[in-house]
C-alpha cells in the first residue's frame, strides 16, 4: 500500500465586499442625516400652510403631514439597516481575517510536513510500502486539515447566518417605502412614493406612462416585435407596479390613442402572448385604471369608446383584434383588482357578438395555425365576466338587439349555458326600459324561423335554449309587459310588429314548465288589476284581462305540438343522413359491379339498405306532450270569477275561447314531417328497369348496373 502527501484543502474566501458594504453604510449615513434637516424644516409646518386658506390651505398642510410622516418613518427605518450593516461589514471582515489565517495555518504546516518528509529514511521504501514514518507525517497533516475544513465551514455558515439576518432587517426597511427587498424594487417604491405623494407622483408616473407608450408604438413601427415576446413582456413588467395608477394610464392610453391600442389588440390576437403574459395583464390593468377615473380630465375617452373590430371587414385582422380582446379580458379576470370596467366588458363584448353575427366565430376565423393553445374564444370570456359581475345594467346592455341573442342562442357552452343563464337572470332584474328591450330581443331571437315549424331556418341550439329557460322565464315575469304585447294577439288576431317571433318564441320557452308557470304566474297578477267590465265587450272585441290568458294557453299548445315537430324534423335529418352515407358508400361501391351480377347486386342492395334502416325512412314517435284546448282557455277564465260574478261565466266563456281559437289560427298548423312508406318492391322494380332500359350488352356477353345518383 503507497503513502503520498495530500492536496491542500482549497479555504476559499467568504463572499462579500467590506469595503463596498463600508461605502454603502456611509451612503445611507448621509440620506439619513438629509432626512433629519428635513425632519426639522418640516417640525411644526404639518398643521398649517402660510400665506394658503381654504381648501388649498388643507390640501397643503395634509401633503406637508403626509411627507412630515413618510419623512420619519424612513427615518426610523434607516437607523436599524445601518447598525446592522455596519454589523455584518465587520463580520466579513473578521471572517475573511480568520480564512486568512487558516490558510497561512496550512501554509505553515504543509512546508513543515515536506521538510520531515525529506528527512524519512528509505523514503521511496515507506511510500512504497506504507511506512510507518510516512504514514505518520500524512495522518498528521489529514487530521489537521479535516480541522481546518471543519473551521473554515462553521465561519462560512456563521457570515452567511449573519448575511440572511442582515437580509431581513434590510427587507423590513424597505417596507416603509413599499419594497420588497427583490428585483423590480424600484418600481414599487415609485409607486408607493407616487400614491403618498401625489402631487409629484401624478407627474412622474404620467411621464413614465406617455414614455412606455412610446416604446411600445416604435415597437410596431420597427415590426421588431415579431416572434419576440420578451421585447413586449420586459417593460410591461417594470411598468407592473404601477400599471392601477389612474396618472399611469390615462397618459400610458392617452398616447397610444385608439389606434396604437387597436395594433396592440392585434399582436396580442396572433398568440404571441396569452392571457398570462405581463403585457395583457399590464394592458389590462391600465383600461381598469382609466376607465375607474372619477374625473373626465386628461382621460383617454377616445380609446375607451373606440370601435376596434369593424363588423363587415371581411379580412382576418377585425378577428385577430377580437381575439386580442379576449386575451386582455383573460388577464383581467386573472388578476386581483385589475379587470376591466363592466361599460368596457360591455362595449367589446357588443363589438365581438355583432361581428360573429355577420362573419362568424373570430377563434375560428383569426387564429393562427401555430400557438393555438394561447388562443382565447372572446364570447365566453366577456360572458363569463358579466355572469361575475352580476351587474342588471351591464348585462341588459349586452343583450339588446337581436343580432346579440342570435350569436348567444346558435353557440353550444362547455358549461351548459350556465353563464349566460346568470346573464339573463341579471337584465331580467332591470326594471328599465333597457331590461325590457333585453328581454324582448331574446324572445324574439327564440322564436325566429319557427314560422314554418321546420328547423332548417332556426339557428338556436336546443340545449342552449333549455340552459336559460328559467332565468328567461323569470325574466319575462319581471316585464310582463313583453308577454302582453304578443299576446294581444288574442284581442285583435294580428300578428304585426314582431309579435309573430315573440309569440313562438314564448311558445317554445314554455316549454320549461318553470319558466311556463312563472309567466302564468305574472300574468295572473297582471290581469288581477286590469279593468273588468264586460260591458262593450264580446267575442270579436274581448276583454284583454280574459283574453290574453287564453291567449297564453294557446301559445302553450303550439308549444307542445312545436317540440313534437322539431323532434320529427330531427328524425327526418338523421334518416336523411343514414341514406345518404349508404348512397355514397354501398350504393356506389355496387354500381361498379360490370357482368351478370350487376344488377342482381344492385338489387341486393337495395334490400339491404331497407333492412339495416338507410333507405331513408324513420320509426315515427308518439306526440307526448300536454294537451291544451279551448275548453282549458274557458275553465282558467272562468276560475277567475269572483263568487258575485258568476252570472258573466257565459260571457267570459265565450271571449276566452275566442281568443285561445284566434291565436291558434294566428300561429297555425304545425305539420311534423312524415316518414316515407317503406316500398319493398322499389329495388326490383329498379333492377327490371335496368334491364328495360337495354343495359344488357349480349354482343359482349355481359350485364352492366346502372349509375344511380344519391337518393
Amino acid at each position: 500500500m503507497t503513502t503520498a502527501m495530500p492536496t491542500p484543502l482549497p479555504l476559499d474566501m467568504p463572499p462579500g465586499d467590506a469595503g463596498a458594504l463600508g461605502e454603502l453604510v456611509r451612503e445611507i449615513a448621509g440620506a439619513a442625516v438629509c432626512l433629519s434637516a428635513v425632519d426639522d424644516r418640516l417640525l411644526g409646518a404639518a398643521t398649517v400652510a402660510p400665506g394658503w386658506l381654504g381648501d388649498d390651505a388643507a390640501a397643503a398642510a395634509a401633503q406637508v403631514g403626509a411627507v412630515s410622516a413618510l419623512v420619519r418613518a424612513v427615518s426610523g427605518a434607516v437607523l436599524p439597516a445601518i447598525g446592522r450593516l455596519n454589523t455584518h461589514a465587520e463580520r466579513v471582515l473578521e471572517t475573511r481575517r480568520q480564512v486568512a489565517a487558516l490558510a497561512a495555518e496550512q501554509r505553515e504546516q504543509f512546508a513543515e510536513a515536506w521538510g520531515r518528509w525529506a528527512q524519512v529514511e528509505s523514503l521511496q521504501l515507506q511510500v512504497m510500502t506504507g511506512g510507518p514514518d510516512a504514514r505518520a507525517i500524512v495522518e498528521e497533516v489529514e487530521a489537521a486539515e479535516a480541522s481546518r475544513r471543519r473551521r473554515h465551514t462553521a465561519l462560512l455558515e456563521e457570515l452567511e447566518d449573519d448575511a440572511a439576518a442582515t437580509a431581513r432587517v434590510l427587507v423590513d426597511s424597505c417596507a416603509v417605502v413599499g419594497g420588497r427587498g427583490g428585483p423590480g424594487d424600484a418600481n414599487r417604491v415609485v409607486a408607493y412614493l407616487a400614491a403618498e405623494l401625489p402631487g409629484w407622483g401624478d407627474q412622474e408616473l404620467a411621464r413614465r406612462g406617455r414614455a412606455l407608450a412610446e416604446g411600445f408604438t416604435r415597437l410596431l413601427t420597427s415590426g421588431e416585435w415579431i416572434g419576440n415576446a420578451d421585447a413586449w413582456n420586459r417593460p410591461a413588467a417594470g411598468a407592473a407596479p404601477y400599471a392601477r395608477s389612474t396618472a399611469f394610464a390615462q397618459a400610458l392610453l392617452g398616447t397610444l390613442g385608439p389606434d396604437g391600442v387597436r395594433e396592440m389588440l392585434a399582436v396580442l390576437g396572433r398568440a404571441l402572448l396569452g392571457p398570462a403574459s405581463d403585457t395583457a395583464r399590464l394592458l389590462a390593468r391600465a383600461l381598469g385604471a382609466a376607465q375607474s377615473s372619477g374625473s373626465s380630465s386628461g382621460r383617454p375617452d377616445a380609446v375607451l369608446a373606440a370601435v376596434y373590430v369593424d363588423p363587415d371587414d371581411a379580412g382576418v385582422e377585425p378577428d385577430r383584434i377580437a381575439l386580442g380582446m379576449a386575451t386582455v379580458l383573460s388577464a383581467g379576470a386573472g388578476s386581483r383588482g385589475g379587470g376591466l370596467h363592466r361599460a368596457t366588458v360591455v362595449e367589446w363584448g357588443r363589438q365581438i357578438l355583432l361581428r360573429e353575427q355577420r362573419m362568424g366565430r373570430a377563434i375560428d376565423r383569426g387564429r393562427p395555425m401555430a400557438l393555438t393553445a394561447l388562443s382565447v374564444d372572446p364570447v365566453p370570456v366577456v360572458i363569463s365576466a358579466l355572469a361575475q359581475s352580476g351587474d342588471p345594467a351591464a348585462a341588459s346592455r349586452l343583450l339588446t338587439g337581436r343580432a346579440v341573442w342570435e350569436v348567444l342562442l346558435a353557440r353550444s357552452w362547455d358549461d351548459g349555458g350556465s353563464s349566460l343563464s346568470q346573464v339573463v337572470a341579471a337584465a331580467g332584474t332591470d326594471d328599465g326600459a333597457a331590461g325590457e328591450a333585453a328581454v324582448r330581443s331574446g324572445l324574439a331571437a327564440l322564436g325566429a324561423g319557427l314560422s314554418d315549424g321546420d328547423p332548417d331556418d332556426w339557428t338556436v341550439d336546443r340545449e342552449t335554449a333549455a340552459g336559460i329557460s328559467a332565468s328567461m322565464g323569470q325574466a319575462l315575469s319581471a316585464h310582463v309587459s313583453v308577454v302582453t304585447e304578443a299576446l294581444q294577439v288574442g284581442v285583435d288576431g294580428r300578428l304585426t310588429g314582431g309579435r309573430d317571433d315573440l309569440l313562438r318564441g314564448l311558445g317554445y320557452l314554455t316549454l320549461d314548465r318553470g319558466a311556463a308557470a312563472a309567466v302564468e304566474q305574472s300574468l295572473g297578477s297582471w290581469a288581477l288589476v286590469q279593468p273588468r267590465d264586460l260591458e262593450g265587450t264580446g267575442p270579436l272585441a274581448p276583454l284583454p284581462a280574459v283574453a290574453i290568458p287564453g291567449a297564453y294557453l294557446a301559445v302553450q299548445e303550439y308549444g307542445q305540438r312545436l317540440a313534437y315537430a322539431l323532434q320529427e324534423f330531427e328524425e327526418q335529418e338523421r334518416a336523411e343522413d343514414r341514406q345518404l352515407g349508404w348512397d355514397l358508400t354501398a350504393g356506389l361501391a355496387t354500381n361498379l359491379i360490370r357482368g351478370p351480377w350487376g344488377i342482381p347486386v344492385g338489387v341486393l342492395e337495395g334490400y339491404l339498405a331497407i333492412w339495416l334502416g338507410f333507405d331513408g325512412t324513420w320509426q315515427r314517435g308518439t306526440d307526448r306532450g300536454l294537451v291544451l284546448d279551448r275548453r282549458a282557455a274557458v275553465d282558467a277564465a272562468v276560475a277567475q270569477l269572483p263568487p258575485d260574478r258568476v252570472a258573466a261565466a257565459e260571457a267570459v266563456a265565450a271571449q276566452a275561447r275566442a281568443a285561445f281559437d284566434r291565436t291558434g289560427r294566428a300561429l297555425g298548423l304545425i305539420r311534423p314531417p312524415t316518414s316515407p312508406e317503406v316500398d319493398y318492391t322499389q329495388p326490383l322494380v329498379g333492377g327490371l328497369q335496368d334491364l328495360v332500359e337495354g343495359r344488357i350488352d349480349l354482343d359482349r356477353g355481359r350485364v352492366g348496373g346502372r349509375l344511380r345518383l344519391p337518393r
